[in-house]
């Protein structure tokens, strides 16, 4: 099979030169199967092979959406944006000229753009699916394609296996059809995206946030090199918000991502440079959004510290601030992920907000938001999940740092006002409501070898229930493959999708073991009340992972 793929390396988008220099193993590595279409999409690494990004795979997954799209409505179209990745321009044409072999009619941009802004086109323009090149913050030798349905979320659970099942009949990879690009322009069929329809997504954000208090708050922001540059600032001026201060060395465009070990706001080495800008002009907040600007991540400094927040305590701050500014709403609503921390559930439920939880993903967020309209029984206020990932106008049906950074930037803002910060106002949180501390251990392990051990790990959780754990009593357990929750001698139905994860409740909180869909990783979650979390997060994870 790697001599077959070598004879047709010249059209696969990969350099040959890149190509010969990796190791034999590196090569293989590309043969080892194929990249799965998982819930929505697919992810990976770029090279050569069936397990790789290339110009085959990306028009496998192309023509499998085309088919499905053609089998389900009459004259379908999509848009299509991409990221500042490697290869992401030229994956977005490809994608283009097979769907249009199909006629589906295809809207594409003209540069780089971030993936709210591809969710929001979604709906503006109704189409029947977008698509979103992207990894998100994978490490610079990734990239993927999200696959969104016609609401503006990602593709829903049956549609994905729909689009899989038409791309596992394609046998012969090399010879897929597809159109000439200039052709499809000519014909109209492919369309490139009108400037109002970004302008009409700003308006949007400008209506969702109204307004940034004066004050003498200083901002440094970074887009680490991707997308949120230049839409961000363009909506802070807009808001007449001018003191921010961009990274510029991150500003523009790198697919390598050349100043950063971890474009990942989650971790915090990629805020290295932000505070670097901050310790020179003493700005009071510091903000990061990732590559394709879904999620978003915020420090602190006050008195000379840096505080770094996480995504549940993010998700905190804006939750309490969304339920302030929506008093006037009955019936309010507010969406989190399994895996996010109860502290959520309990500033909702005091403050006469429902909470309601879903399988990690914010797909499941569009869809719970899709329902409060078709019911018209809640008005959606916020959702968000421990990851990074927050939403408050629905406008978009997917996580967007675009809004969220006017509006974290208007609460500290409001603070600075009142001589408070945002430190001020999540220990006022943590009073109120319980300290609940967090801990995330993202375990990776390679190969099939490593897919098997996951698994295993996995099977023997689930074979004996332990009935305590580190000490804790575990007094409820959540198994949402088998959809049924346990307390004691009873069972209850768990009224949500199949999902491999296994939560384990204690009287202090819970945690929670998670196999990505994506990388070979498999998570555990700890969201505890505890005066010493790391020591006794670092004794779960000793148990689970020795």
């Amino acid at each position: 099979m790697q001599k077959s793929w070598e004879n047709y390396i010249d059209n696969s988008l990969i350099s040959s030169t890149q190509y010969a220099s990796l190791s034999e193993q590196e090569k293989q590595d590309g043969f080892l199967g194929n990249l799965a279409f998982g819930t929505a999409g697919i992810r990976g690494k770029i090279g050569l092979g069936p397990n790789r990004l290339n110009k085959y795979t990306v028009q496998k997954v192309a023509t499998g959406l085309a088919k499905y799209l053609i089998s389900v409505k009459a004259n379908p179209s999509v848009v299509i944006a991409y990221d500042t990745r490697h290869l992401s321009p030229e994956f977005c044409d490809t994608i283009a000229e097979v769907l249009g072999h199909y006629n589906v009619k295809t809207y594409i941009f003209d540069r780089y753009h971030t993936t709210p802004e591809l969710s929001f086109s979604v709906r503006h323009l109704q189409t029947d699916a977008g698509v979103m090149i992207t990894a998100s913050h994978n490490p610079p030798e990734y990239n993927g394609i999200k696959i969104y349905g016609p609401d503006g979320g990602q593709m829903s659970l049956e549609a994905s296996q729909c689009v899989s099942q038409f791309i596992d009949e394609i046998e012969d990879i090399f010879s897929l059809p597809f159109e000439n690009k200039s052709q499809l322009i000519e014909s109209g069929l492919i369309e490139y995206v009108q400037q109002e329809v970004i302008d009409a997504y700003k308006k949007e954000v400008l209506n969702l946030v109204k307004e940034i208090p004066e004050s003498d708050l200083k901002v440094v922001f970074t887009s680490l090199h991707g997308t949120s540059v230049p839409i961000v600032p363009e909506i802070l001026d807009a808001l007449n918000f001018s003191q921010y201060e961009i990274v510029s060395e991150q500003a523009i465009p790198d697919a390598d991502f050349s100043s950063v070990k971890s474009a990942n706001p989650e971790d915090h080495d990629a805020f290295d440079m932000a505070v670097a800008y901050a310790k020179q002009s003493n700005a009071d907040l510091l903000i990061a959004t990732d590559p394709d600007a879904d999620r978003m991540g915020i420090v602190a400094q006050v008195n000379g510290q840096f505080h770094y927040f996480n995504g549940n305590q993010i998700g905190a701050l804006l939750l309490n601030d969304r339920i302030r500014s929506t008093a006037h709403i009955q019936n309010r609503a507010a969406v989190k992920s399994i895996v996010t921390s109860e502290l959520g559930r309990k500033i909702a439920e005091a403050n006469d907000v429902t909470m309601f939880d879903v399988l990690t993903g914010f797909k499941f967020i569009a869809e719970k938001i899709a329902q409060f309209e078709e019911n018209n029984d809640y008005n959606y206020i916020f959702g968000y999940e421990e990851s990074y990932g927050f939403m408050a106008g629905p406008f978009v049906r997917d996580k967007d740092a675009v809004q969220i950074v006017p509006l974290i930037i208007k609460l500290a803002s409001t603070l600075k006002n009142n001589n408070l910060t945002i430190v001020d106002e999540m220990h006022d949180i943590y009073q109120k409501y319980g300290k609940y501390e967090e801990k995330l251990f993202a375990h990776t392990f390679d190969g099939q070898a490593g897919a098997q051990h996951i698994s295993q790990i996995m099977k023997d959780a689930r074979n004996s229930f332990p009935t305590e754990i580190a000490g804790l009593k575990v007094t409820q357990v959540d198994d949402y493959l088998a959809q049924t929750r346990y307390v004691g001698n009873e069972t209850h139905p768990i009224d949500l999708p199949q999902s491999n994860v296994l939560k384990f409740h204690f009287d202090n909180g819970w945690i929670a073991l998670r196999p990505s869909g994506t990388e070979p990783k498999i998570k555990l979650y700890v969201s505890l009340i505890s005066d010493d979390i790391e020591t006794l997060a670092n004794n779960i994870n000793d148990i689970f992972f020795k």
